[in-house]
């Protein structure tokens, strides 16, 4: 490989006197910036007007055809700006006539879609094999170590968004079609299926996301492409300003983000979910570049752990030692197997919950790490995982139960207001039977506020007294079956109430009506009515609140549980509690995780 390589790069010269860049037309069809960490992506980038060097790393462009016999691939990197020379594979041979796939490296390594002549009978075929994304639409899942992140983005990215039960096939319905990935895309995606995989088949737990050497667009390329990741550093060495330097933290930025596209009718989507380690969320560490790029991004994944919560002790029956030894397996199953052979259970388990609440804090911030007040609104999607946990705490208490003193229906009855005034206000609109909800709950331009806060807690309340039932709940958060809440009647003021919950199908449909992904529909009202109490039982009142004080931020709740079931660890391996139990399928269906998944591509569906 060296002799190759320094032929070539020997021939790298920069120009004394470049000329002007131009805009390509990669601009068009991928803007300026990297979306997942600002670097260039289809903007030219500047020289140093004393050596001609790029001031900073530039685009490139990477091309890989057919593995040969022994499973390698032939491959080559070129700049998509200057005159220089691409780096090729020798062994097998790189032919520019036999390219299967085409991507573009911003400049910080992340992997983009450039073109797949594979799927287009090669570049003999008149058809266009080129990419071309319309929209952008950038998510960063954030919550503390061992939440549960990884298993939460899995499962929720392999939601189907069909409506089994309409079977009404003349294609005149919209819908979400998703887009197949190229090879280097899904890498991310398809290492976390394997080691989900092994959860179902042996027990494996999917290791901490801070130890995958695979995150980094570096660590995708060694992989897979060990020779090309090299010539790309001796580019960027012999080409940019710094060159030493910023060759070797080329591609070790930022993580390569999971990737979903999607076509919405003409309109091709690419998001991407950053799946960040909670170690990086620690206040005993420095991670301010890298989670500033959070402020960007079109939405955030807040994942609230119930089973690190201080308040969850009491429920989670951990409340003194003896309890603490005898859930030891229980414990251990929420928070990581082997989590509590250093320190014990409840180190850990304070540790990481104030971890939790240094989080909330810091999205209370004015021009905080992760959000800033900017032009166009924040979806703030906050996901309280491991439901399953509070599934099993309903066969001994209540909702109102899960928190101290009247937390739970404070936090109901603030959501609805919150959401009651957005309403009236015009800022959110909402389906027929959610807009019957905050009618009621506002009443009149002239009603008093003290009215309104009895007509919001008399339907919080009623709302926690039907999910207190443990089955109710579940069909609520996972199995997705229609229900009718009724709300009983108290005095005239406070009249009973029927809330028709539709099925995850049926909401499914009204979220691919024009003008969906800013309505609020009633699965979605509910569901994050029951979210917020929990999330305020949970002791995160004050960063919630702050959270609902945002006007730019949009705010949903879910109620999600990626394992379906409550784990317990035997042998650090992972098994249900209950024996008639089983770990979901990564694409079973879940309700929770298919309305999350719908409000992540919120963007996408607008």
């Amino acid at each position: 490989m060296k002799g190759w390589l320094h032929r070539t790069m020997a021939r790298l010269r920069p120009r004394k006197r470049p000329p002007e860049p131009v805009e390509s037309e990669l601009l068009t069809r991928f803007g300026r910036h990297c979306p997942v960490c600002g670097a260039v992506l289809g903007a030219s980038v500047p020289r140093d007007g004393r050596t001609g060097r790029f001031e900073v790393s530039p685009t490139a462009r990477l091309r890989v055809g057919q593995a040969d016999g022994y499973g390698r691939y032939p491959w080559q990197v070129q700049l998509v700006e200057g005159e220089y020379p691409p780096a090729s594979s020798t062994n097998p041979a790189f032919s520019k006539l036999e390219v299967d796939y085409i991507y573009l490296l911003c400049g910080g390594g992340h992997i983009f879609p450039d073109a797949a002549p594979l799927l287009h009978g090669g570049y003999a075929d008149a058809s266009d094999p080129r990419e071309r994304i319309d929209v952008w639409n950038m998510i960063a899942a954030i919550g503390g170590p061992a939440s549960g992140k990884t298993y939460l983005l899995l499962r929720t990215l392999n939601q189907s968004l069909d409506n089994y039960d309409n079977l009404i096939f003349d294609g005149a319905a919209p819908r979400i079609q998703l887009r197949a990935l190229s090879p280097l895309e899904m890498t991310p995606l398809q290492v976390r299926t394997r080691l989900y995989a092994q959860t179902l088949s042996s027990g494996h737990f999917i290791p901490a996301t801070g130890t995958d050497t695979r995150a980094t667009p570096a660590g995708i390329l060694l992989d897979e492409l060990p020779d090309a990741h090299d010539a790309m550093q001796e580019l960027v060495r012999r080409t940019v300003r710094a060159g030493d330097q910023r060759a070797d933290n080329w591609g070790r930025g930022m993580r390569q983000p999971l990737v979903l596209r999607a076509d919405v009718g003409p309109r091709r989507s690419w998001t991407g979910v950053a799946d960040l380690p909670g170690e990086m969320f620690s206040s005993d560490t420095d991670n301010r570049r890298e989670s500033v790029k959070l402020r960007a991004y079109d939405a955030l994944v807040w994942v609230v752990d119930p089973a690190v919560a201080a308040q969850a002790a009491e429920w989670l029956g951990v409340e003194d030692e003896e309890s603490y030894s005898s859930s030891i397996d229980l414990l251990e199953g929420s928070l990581r197997p082997g989590a509590t052979r250093q320190s014990n259970a409840r180190v850990v388990r304070t540790t990481r919950d104030q971890i939790q609440r240094d989080i909330g804090r810091e999205l209370t911030k004015v021009d905080g790490l992760f959000t800033t007040e900017r032009g166009s609104s924040l979806e703030m999607l906050i996901a309280v995982t491991k439901c399953d946990l509070i599934r099993e705490a309903l066969g001994t208490r209540t909702l109102h139960r899960l928190g101290a003193d009247r937390l739970v229906l404070d936090g109901a009855k603030a959501y609805l207001l919150f959401l009651a005034a957005r309403w009236a206000q015009g800022m959110t609109s909402a389906d027929d039977m959610a807009g019957e909800v905050l009618a009621f709950i506002h009443g009149t331009g002239t009603a008093r506020q003290s009215d309104r806060e009895d007509r919001a807690a008399h339907v919080a309340d009623g709302l926690l007294d039907h999910y207190s039932n443990g089955e109710a709940f579940w069909n609520l958060a996972h199995e997705g079956h229609a229900d009718v809440v009724r709300v009983r009647g108290r005095n005239m003021n406070l009249a009973p109430l029927a809330i028709e919950v539709p099925a995850i199908g049926a909401h499914i449909d009204g979220s691919m009506l024009a003008g969906s992904a800013t309505r609020m529909l009633t699965r979605d009202l509910v569901m994050s009515t029951v979210g917020c109490g929990l999330t305020y039982g949970l002791g995160l009142r004050g960063p919630v609140y702050n959270v609902l004080n945002k006007q730019w931020q949009h705010i949903r709740f879910f109620l999600c549980s990626p394992l379906a079931t409550v784990p317990v660890a035997k042998d650090d391996k992972l098994k249900p509690m209950h024996d008639k139990d089983r770990f979901p399928r990564v694409d079973d269906r879940s309700a929770a995780l298919t309305q999350l998944l719908l409000a992540m591509l919120g963007k996408v569906r607008a």
